[in-house]
């Protein structure tokens, strides 16, 4: 008989928490267990080890910021769908930055393990870049200038959380969109 979702959530926030700060090899099952105050059994009643674990975090939170960032660009038109995913992506930092940081800048080699029609955050910002360019922005390589727009993202995450910018990180979302636009080659929103 499965475990309910409620026994295995100390286990999902403790492991989150250290794949962040220990990084995903130097966390073993006993810091996972001691840290969510269970024994290791616990933690292979609902996983098979740190693995499954680790993609099963990796998945759902990718579920989430993937749908966070379709949801936030909708039908918008792109300078303000850059506006609203940029919001959203900082928004995400300062909520959930664990999440944030496990998704977006610790565990890529997860990603590997998916399939590969899986739709990630990166394909969502791709999107972003080919309805930039058809509405008159610069001709340019999709997955390139998404990965343009994604490195913006990240490294204002990388300086507040290295304390190079004051947060919150949202308080810096109409830069970064600003510069999203330059990249792009779109004139600034008109508010």
């Amino acid at each position: 008989m499965p475990r309910p979702p409620l026994a295995r959530a100390p286990l999902r926030q403790a492991a989150l928490r250290l794949f962040v700060e220990q990084g995903f090899h130097a966390t073993g099952i006993r810091d996972i267990a001691r840290a969510a105050g269970v024994s290791e059994a616990a933690l292979y009643r609902h996983w098979s080890g740190k693995d499954e674990l680790a993609l099963d975090l990796f998945t759902e939170h990718l579920g989430e910021v993937t749908t966070l960032l379709d949801q936030a660009i909708g039908s918008r038109p792109p300078a303000q769908a850059v506006a609203a995913a940029t919001r959203a992506c900082l928004d995400l930092y300062d909520r959930e930055p664990l999440v944030f940081r496990f998704v977006l800048m610790v565990e890529h080699d997860l990603a590997r393990r998916l399939p590969a029609d899986r739709r990630m955050p990166q394909d969502v910002i791709a999107d972003l870049a080919r309805a930039a360019a058809a509405a008159g922005g610069v001709k340019e390589d999709p997955d390139r200038l998404s990965a343009f727009l994604i490195g913006l993202f990240l490294q204002t995450a990388s300086y507040a959380l290295y304390g190079r910018l004051p947060g919150p990180l949202a308080s810096h979302a109409d830069a970064v969109a600003a510069a999203a636009l330059r990249v792009l080659g779109l004139p600034p929103e008109r508010t």
